[in-house]
Order: structure tokens, then C-alpha cells, then sequence
């Protein structure tokens, strides 16, 4: 089980790190024409608005036993025309190197890539609770002030947490919620009741 789930962790982070490669290049791509801004809303609609609507296409273009030039023509086919030329060739390259699970590592990374240019940060927050348009504004702006960027929030409702927050900003993490603290709280208690017990043995061996 835990080779598994290492396995799974080490697939996982590859498949990031190649996410990235690609998101630098069609980064460049896209800079180079004016078009950054441009090209991730089209790659954010063509995720969104047609691979997970279209889960036939999706499985098509991911599919090893697919001719990779049959993949390319049926880009060419449905989409051009349709979006912009930077994005559709980099979809073809994606099609000709079998890379189209990379696509979810390679949107995140793209905007990470313009966050950075524009000076700003994605703080992912995970919440127990909804949190209001006031509080959000909030964080951000205290957030804002200690990074010297402009802050934007990706929250998630987490029930579990059952209060607080856990922040993570880049690879670091914050994790304040009650459930982390109820857990923190229970590990001290166990290990005083074990050093409790050890403390007495020699009572109870003594002759």
C-alpha cells in the first residue's frame, strides 16, 4: 500500500514538473504574440468548455493506440479556425508526444507564469466555512502586505477542518485549522500519559 502511494506521489510530481516545461513554452509562445492573457482564457474554455463536456475527445486525444496524426487532423479539423494559432499548435505538439494528461498541470503552471510577470500570487486557502466577499477582501489584503504582491485567493470548503484555515503559499504550508490543532492536542496528551507511565514503572518495580 505505501509503495503504491509513493508511486502515485512520484507520478504525480513528474507529471507537474513536465506541467511546467510545457506551460513555460507556451508562455513564450504566447508572450511573444501578445497574446498571454489571450491564450489562457482559450486554454482554460478548451479544459473546461469542451475536454470535460466532451470526455469522448478527451479520451480519444490521450489514447496511445490513436495514430498521433490522427490526433493532430482532428485538431485541425475542430478547431481551426476556432482558436488562436499559438494555442493550436501547441495543442498538436501536446497530440504528436501523447502529453494530454499534462493539460491540468500545464494550465495551473501557465497561470502561476502570469501571476508571477504581473507581480501577483495565488494563495490557496482551504476553509471549514463559506467565507464572505468582506473577509475575503480581507485576507488578501493582510496577505498582500506581508508578500509586497497583489494577493488572489483559491478557496475550498473543507467540512473536516471544522474551524480555521489552511493557507498554502507555494510549496509552504499553513495550516491553522481546528482539527490540526485538536489532533496537536491529542499527540502532546498521548505522549505525556506515555512518559506518565514510564515515570511510575520503577515505582511498581521497586522491591
Amino acid at each position: 500500500m505505501a509503495d503504491t502511494e509513493q508511486s502515485e506521489s512520484t507520478f504525480d510530481a513528474g507529471r507537474e514538473k513536465l506541467g511546467l516545461v510545457y506551460a513555460k513554452a507556451l508562455f513564450g509562445a504566447a508572450e511573444s504574440s501578445g497574446k498571454v492573457a489571450d491564450v489562457l482564457e482559450e486554454l482554460e474554455s478548451f479544459q473546461t468548455d469542451v475536454l470535460k463536456k466532451v470526455p469522448a475527445l478527451r479520451m480519444t486525444l490521450s489514447s496511445p493506440r490513436i495514430a498521433l496524426e490522427e490526433k493532430v487532423a482532428l485538431l485541425d479539423k475542430a478547431f481551426a479556425g476556432k482558436m488562436s494559432g499559438v494555442l493550436l499548435n501547441f495543442l498538436k505538439v501536446l497530440a504528436r508526444h501523447n502529453r494530454f494528461e499534462c493539460l491540468a498541470d500545464i494550465l495551473k503552471a501557465y497561470r502561476k507564469l502570469q501571476s508571477e510577470v504581473l507581480g501577483q500570487i495565488e494563495v490557496s486557502i482551504r476553509a471549514a466555512y463559506p467565507l464572505s466577499n468582506p473577509l475575503r477582501d480581507r485576507i488578501a489584503a493582510r496577505l498582500g502586505e506581508v508578500l509586497k504582491r497583489k494577493v488572489t485567493l483559491n478557496v475550498q470548503i473543507d467540512p473536516e477542518l471544522l474551524g480555521g484555515l489552511v493557507v498554502r503559499i507555494g510549496d509552504t504550508l499553513y495550516d491553522g485549522s481546528v482539527s490540526s490543532q485538536l489532533q496537536r492536542m491529542k499527540t502532546v496528551a498521548l505522549q505525556q500519559t506515555s512518559q506518565a507511565i514510564r515515570d511510575s514503572l520503577p515505582r511498581f518495580t521497586a522491591t
